[in-house]
C-alpha cells in the first residue's frame, strides 16, 4: 500500500510560482543520499491483466507521485541489444557533417537529424536524430513528418536496428502505462484506446564535450510533453531531476542495463496531478561525451486528454495541437513555450 503525495500536498502554489531563474539556480545535490527508485519490472512485463497486486505496480505509482522519475531493471531487453544501439548511434554521430545533414529535419518535417534545437528559448549543446511510428501516414502540416534514413552503405543496419529498438521500447512503455493507470484507480487498459494510432517517436542524442560547461546546458530544464518517456543513457553522470518537494536538483546516476523512466505532461493531466511530470535537464561536460536514446510514448494526434479524476485541474487539451506548438518552439525560438499550465483550471482562491 502507499499514499499519494500530490502536487497539492507538496505545495502546488509555491511550486507553480517558481520562476525559471529560481529553478535553474536551485541547489544541486550529488550526495546520492536521496534518489529515484530502482524498480524490478520482470513480473509487470509478463502480466496481461495488471493489478495493484502485480509486483512493481505500487512502487511505480509511488515513484510517479513523489518524483515522476524512476529506473527499471529486469525489463527483458538484453545488454547485447543495448550495446548495438549505442554502437550504431555513436557511429551515426561520427559521420561527416554533410552526411548527417542529408537527412536533416525541417520546419515541415519533424523527423531526421538536427543540431539546432531550443529548450526554454536557449539553444541546446547537443545534436540528435528523430524517427517515429507513423512515418508520414498521419502527417498534418508537419506534425508527423516522414522518417529519413541513410543509405545502407552509409551506415549498415541503421534503420533495421533502430526500428526494432522503437518497437521494443514501445512495448515497455505500454506496460508502464498499464501500471500507472492502475495506480490511480483505473483499469489497466484505460488508456489503450488513445494509443491505437500512437504518435510515439524515438530520439538519438549526442552531447559533445563542451569547452565551457558552466556557460551552457546540454538541455535546459523542461518537462516532456507526452505520456511517458523510456530512456537509455550511457554511463555518464549528466542527467538531473528537480524534486518538487524540496526544490532541489538531484543527479540520476546511470545503472548498467537499466532504463530511466519519467512521466510526461499527459500523464500528469490524466492523473489530475497525482503524478508529476518532472522538470529535468542535462548538464554539459568538458571531460566526456554522452549518448542517450529516449522513446517518447505519445497517443494519437486526435486525442483530447483531460483528468480521469474529479474535480478536474485541467481543461481538455488536444494532443495534435499541443505537439505542433511544442515542436515549433523546439525548432526555433518562438517566444513562450507551450505548457499544460496554460490549461490549468484556477481554483476559487486562485481566481
Amino acid at each position: 500500500s502507499y499514499s499519494f503525495c500530490t502536487l497539492l500536498d507538496m505545495g502546488l502554489k509555491e511550486y507553480l510560482e517558481l520562476t525559471d531563474e529560481q529553478i535553474a539556480n536551485a541547489e544541486v545535490c550529488r550526495t546520492g543520499v536521496k534518489g529515484v527508485a530502482v524498480i524490478d519490472v520482470s513480473e509487470l512485463m509478463n502480466t496481461e491483466e495488471v493489478t495493484m497486486e502485480t509486483k512493481g505496480v505500487s512502487e511505480i505509482a509511488q515513484a510517479c507521485s513523489e518524483w515522476g522519475f524512476f529506473q527499471i531493471i529486469n525489463h527483458g531487453v538484453s545488454q547485447a541489444h543495448m550495446d548495438e544501439v549505442e554502437r550504431i548511434s555513436e557511429a551515426f554521430f561520427n559521420l561527416p557533417q554533410e552526411v548527417k545533414e542529408s537527412v536533416k529535419r525541417s520546419a515541415t518535417n519533424s523527423k531526421g537529424y538536427f543540431n539546432d534545437e531550443f529548450t526554454k528559448q536557449k539553444k541546446d549543446w547537443k545534436e540528435g536524430f528523430d524517427y517515429g511510428m507513423q512515418d508520414g501516414q498521419m502527417d498534418v502540416a508537419g506534425l508527423d513528418g516522414q522518417n529519413q534514413w541513410l543509405k545502407e552503405d552509409e551506415l549498415p543496419r541503421f534503420a533495421e536496428v533502430m526500428k526494432h529498438h522503437l518497437y521494443t521500447l514501445r512495448h515497455i512503455a505500454k506496460k508502464l502505462v498499464h501500471a500507472m493507470a492502475v495506480g490511480i484507480g483505473c483499469k489497466y487498459d484505460a488508456f489503450d484506446k488513445y494509443f491505437e494510432e500512437d504518435s510515439s517517436f524515438m530520439r538519438l542524442n549526442h552531447y559533445p564535450m563542451c569547452p565551457n560547461p558552466e556557460s551552457h546546458w546540454s538541455i535546459s530544464h523542461h518537462t516532456d510533453a507526452g505520456a511517458v518517456t523510456v530512456l537509455f543513457q550511457s554511463m555518464v553522470n549528466s542527467l538531473q531531476v528537480f524534486n518538487h518537494g524540496d526544490f532541489k536538483w538531484y543527479e540520476v546516476t546511470p545503472i548498467e542495463n537499466a532504463f530511466v523512466i519519467n512521466t510526461g505532461d499527459i500523464m500528469q493531466v490524466w492523473s489530475n496531478d497525482r503524478y508529476i511530470a518532472p522538470l529535468h535537464r542535462v548538464r554539459a561536460r568538458s571531460d566526456t561525451a554522452r549518448f542517450s536514446c529516449p522513446l517518447f510514448y505519445n497517443p494519437s494526434y486526435s486525442t483530447n486528454y483531460a483528468p480521469m479524476l474529479s474535480p478536474p485541474a485541467y481543461s481538455p487539451i488536444n494532443w495534435g495541437e499541443f505537439r505542433l506548438a511544442r515542436f515549433g518552439g523546439d525548432y526555433a525560438d518562438l517566444g513562450t513555450e507551450n505548457q499544460i499550465a496554460h490549461f490549468r483550471i484556477k481554483t476559487e482562491s486562485e481566481a
